[in-house]
């Protein structure tokens, strides 16, 4: 199986209802918007409320950011957005190190140009919907820039268990997006890597790969981990 027909499998699979899409984005965007911090519990009524969806909706919704990690239910306390303490940070970041160093490592150079030109065409459109403001379009062509960019590894299991990562992380990298420098530089760190996998350029690429994690995190520690 390819990794476009692996990909278009994930995607078949994790295909959702218009409306709990819709939902899920909303919540999505309240999250970036710091609406929804970690650990506000999230009430069905409330968000029934809010975003005008019916209560299986809403259930949907929260099940498959459930699903992504983006969203615990610890006992006795319903629904809520995950919340890392600093081990729990580090481990994950670490586990996102180890992920994005390997599949560099397997990267074949020089690329081929289809798929550098895919590369490039998901880093353009991030970089419009960043010139757009649309947080959701931020958000999600960050994820397809990833998508794409890791995906020239070759191997379907590690490129979606970066893919899951991602998610997992979300409620940690969504203060990047609504942060104009954090933006400005995840824009700028598209373009070094697609010049890097241009030129072939493997160390380029591994220290870019950490340093584009960095804003967001820090941003994240500053605002739940140090005060």
């Amino acid at each position: 199986m390819s990794l476009s027909s692996f990909s278009s499998l994930i995607l078949s699979e994790a295909k959702l209802p218009e409306q709990v899409a819709k939902v899920m984005e909303a919540i999505e965007t309240d999250i970036i918007r710091a609406r929804i911090l970690p650990r506000t519990r999230l009430i069905e009524d409330h968000l029934m409320e809010d975003y005008a969806a019916k209560r299986h909706v809403v259930r949907a919704a929260l099940a498959e950011l459930q699903r992504l990690g983006v969203v615990v239910k610890p006992p006795h306390l319903g629904a809520q957005i995950r919340r890392f303490n600093k081990q729990e940070l580090e481990d994950l970041y670490h586990m996102r190190r180890v992920l994005h160093h390997t599949a560099i490592e397997m990267i074949e150079f020089p690329v081929a140009p289809e798929r550098l030109a895919s590369v490039e065409a998901a880093c353009l459109e991030h970089t419009r919907a960043a010139a757009s403001g649309e947080l959701i379009a931020i958000h999600r062509s960050n994820m397809a820039f990833h998508r794409e960019f890791y995906g020239l590894c070759d191997n379907l299991y590690l490129a979606e268990s970066i893919r899951l990562h991602d998610w997992l992380s979300f409620p940690v990298r969504a203060y990047g997006v609504a942060d104009a420098g954090a933006l400005e530089q995840a824009c700028r760190e598209h373009q070094a890597m697609v010049d890097a996998v241009r030129t072939g350029n493997r160390a380029a690429l591994d220290a870019l790969s950490v340093a584009h994690m960095g804003r967001a995190r820090d941003i994240y520690e500053e605002k739940y981990l140090t005060r």
